[in-house]
């Protein structure tokens, strides 16, 4: 069934990248900072529904972020959710209104330009989704003012969906795509994990104990609506973009077999891939334990050939010189611009908790809460900050210091990188 619908989509989506053309890098706008010198750049933000956030923090409602999650902030029930962490939204936990989270974003670009550069970029990441969130274009415009880049991590359900869309903001997803494609700080990160439309969808959902099934229904016919919806917008130049990220997270033993046809997919039509294996954190700890219980060296050894074959592609594609990679290193996000951010930025919750990044969540990640104290000090103080400072290379591929020697083997990249050198005769 999964090789039916992958010949089904690369029919209905014709090859538009050929390789070997342009400048066109595999990565999206804001993504990696360019030409980092140690310092705050970006953060990684929660928004949540001021509607939903005054109800929260009125001791007298009975309404909290818990209750509300499936109703008002994620169509979804993803049994791999990195950002369902309960502590952080618990009724007993105030959390922050949009001009709190905005004071918070103004304060780091107050300490961008006392370390002499701009802030640049925010990735939203939940809980749940920016695109239900009824405030999302109020958002969209206060980045605009600033002139950060905003990248919003999606299941994309809104943008091929009429009846979601039309539900929120009262236009078609077509319509809702297009608004969105029209503010050129804006960048979307597509979840995309499965061809196979059974897997995917039961990666989207989760069954209640009754046997029941819960979550959005039918979703991987909308993602394709999503896809045609998008390709066709003003996201695209030429068949190609920066501003549109294909996100397969978390490779898992189900999908890693098809990522490499993923990935290849997605380049072929000139979009940006990104692809790890599970956070360690909210319900992605369930899948890494779950992953602890196979044979922990053929489950590696998969991923080192994905990888090692996705950088095989990439030279053989234009996408990358061998030099770059010597240069850069193997990426957390196999392929694409390696990650920096634990090196220039924070991750920032709604409850203002705040952590290393996004890939990890527990007592020796967490720096502080800006509730607190000010997001000044907990950066001063942070081990991002120093990373930075101690190793220029952590500026440009700071590898993932979340999943190194608990998802990824020590020794990956090493791998890795000889594999590749098998693989393109070097």
């Amino acid at each position: 069934m999964g090789n039916n619908n992958k010949k089904k989509l690369e029919e209905k989506f014709p090859v538009t990248f050929p390789g070997n053309v342009g400048s066109w890098v595999n990565g999206v706008l804001g993504w990696h900072i360019h030409g980092a010198t140690p310092g705050l750049y970006t953060l990684d933000i929660e928004h949540v529904p001021e509607e939903v956030v005054l109800a929260h923090n009125d001791p007298e409602s009975p309404i909290s972020i818990a209750s509300e999650y499936r109703r008002s902030l994620c169509p979804h029930k993803c049994p791999t959710c990195f950002n369902e962490e309960n502590i952080v939204y618990s009724k007993e936990r105030r959390i922050m209104t949009l001009a709190d989270t905005f004071k918070m974003i103004d304060d780091a670009i107050r300490i961008a330009k006392l370390e002499g550069h701009d802030f640049r970029s925010v990735k939203f990441l939940g809980p749940g989704e920016l695109l239900m969130n009824p405030q999302l274009f109020e958002v969209v415009e206060r980045y605009a003012r600033r002139g950060i880049r905003l990248n919003i991590f999606t299941k994309g359900a809104l943008l091929g969906s009429d009846e979601l869309a039309q539900k929120v903001y009262g236009m078609t997803a077509k319509a809702l795509v297009e608004k969105l494609a029209g503010f050129d700080h804006v960048g979307l990160l597509l979840s995309f994990q499965s061809f196979d439309e059974k897997l995917q969808d039961s990666l989207v959902t989760s069954r209640g104990d009754d046997g029941a099934v819960l979550g959005l229904q039918g979703y991987s016919r909308i993602r394709e609506k999503a896809l045609k919806n998008l390709f066709a917008s003003r996201f695209y130049e030429n068949g190609r973009t920066n501003r549109v990220c294909a996100i397969n997270a978390p490779i898992i033993p189900e999908n890693v077999e098809e990522s490499f046809d993923i990935y290849r997919f997605f380049v072929e039509r000139g979009t940006p891939v990104v692809m790890t294996p599970s956070m360690v954190s909210g319900k992605g700890c369930q899948q890494v334990r779950k992953q602890e219980q196979l044979a922990e060296k053929d489950w590696h050894e998969k991923l080192v050939e994905l990888y090692a074959r996705i950088y095989a592609f990439n030279v053989r594609k234009g996408i990358q010189t061998e030099e770059q990679i010597g240069e850069e290193g193997i990426a957390s996000y196999v392929g694409a611009e390696p990650c920096n951010q634990v090196a220039t930025g924070l991750y920032v919750r709604a409850d203002g908790t705040v952590q290393m990044c996004p890939g990890r969540f527990d007592k020796t990640t967490i720096f502080g809460n800006v509730l607190e104290k000010s997001l000044k000090s907990i950066w001063d103080a942070s081990p991002n900050k120093a990373r930075g400072k101690k190793d220029p290379q952590c500026l440009v591929n700071n590898l993932c210091p979340a999943k190194d020697g608990i998802v990824f083997p020590s020794d990956f990249y090493e791998r890795v990188m000889e594999r590749y050198k098998g693989l393109v005769g070097t």
